[in-house]
C-alpha cells in the first residue's frame, strides 16, 4: 500500500508524514531522504544523484525515480508513505508504471490558502545551533530571537524570504497542481482542509488511510 501525501509548501506535509509513521505504520519515503540514503551507501544510483546535486544540479527526474524504487524496494511488503512526491506530472506518470495495479491506494492533498502559507514560511525562524524551529506568531521563543531549548540566535532560512516564498509557491501551481489532476481522473485524489490544528488535520488524513485499506 502506498500512500501520496501532498501540498505546497509550508502545507504542513511533514508534520502529518511524522504522525503518520508514528501512529499508523507507515514507512516514510521522501525524495531528499531517499537520495542521502542512497549516497550514504555509495550504491550507484546514488553516486549518480550525487554527481548532479555536488555540481548544484536538480537530479534528473529517472534518476530520482530509480533512487525511490531502490528505497520501496528495501521496504517492500510495509505501508510506505511518498511526502511531497510526485511533485509534476512526469513523476506522476512514471511511478505510475513501476507501482503495480492498486499499489498507489490514494492521495491526501493538505489545502491551504495561499495567504496562509506565504504567513507560515514567512514568520518561521530557526536555531543557527540546534535547528529548532520557531514561529514569530503561531510558535514564538519565549526571547525574542533566541532560542528556547539552547539559547542560540534564531535566523530566517533564505527561502522563507517574503519573495523566495512567493517564487515557491510559484513553482507550486505550475508543476505540482497538475499532479492533483492527475489522480483526480484516476478516483484516487482526497483533500483535507490543511488550515486547522494539527490533530484535525490528521484525524481527517487518518480517516482517508482506514477508508484506503479497507
Amino acid at each position: 500500500m502506498i500512500l501520496i501525501l501532498t501540498g505546497a509548501p509550508g502545507a504542513g506535509k511533514g508534520t502529518q508524514a511524522d504522525l503518520l509513521a508514528d501512529r499508523d505504520g507507515f514507512r516514510k519515503i521522501s525524495t531528499g531522504d531517499a537520495l542521502r540514503n542512497q549516497i550514504k551507501k555509495g550504491t550507484e544510483i546514488g553516486l549518480k544523484a550525487s554527481g548532479y546535486m555536488s555540481a548544484g544540479k536538480l537530479v534528473p527526474d529517472d534518476i530520482l525515480l530509480n533512487v525511490l524504487q531502490a528505497e520501496m524496494d528495501a521496504v517492500n511488503g510495509q505501508k510506505i508513505l511518498l511526502d511531497g512526491y510526485p511533485r509534476n506530472v512526469n513523476q506522476a506518470e512514471a511511478l505510475n508504471k513501476i507501482c503495480p495495479n492498486g499499489a498507489v491506494a490514494g492521495v491526501v492533498h493538505l489545502d491551504v490558502a495561499r495567504e496562509a502559507l506565504i504567513s507560515r514560511l514567512s514568520g518561521r525562524r530557526v536555531c543557527s545551533q540546534c535547528g529548532s524551529s520557531f514561529h514569530l506568531t503561531l510558535n514564538p521563543p519565549k526571547t525574542e530571537g533566541i532560542c528556547d531549548r539552547c539559547g542560540g540566535s534564531l535566523t530566517q532560512r533564505p527561502d522563507d524570504s517574503l519573495e523566495k516564498v512567493a517564487i515557491r509557491l510559484d513553482v507550486y501551481e505550475s508543476e505540482t497542481k497538475p499532479v492533483l489532476e492527475f489522480y483526480k481522473v484516476r478516483n484516487l485524489y482526497h483533500k483535507v482542509d490543511g488550515n486547522q490544528g494539527t490533530e484535525d488535520v490528521y484525524r481527517q488524513v487518518h480517516a482517508h488511510v482506514v477508508n484506503f485499506a479497507e
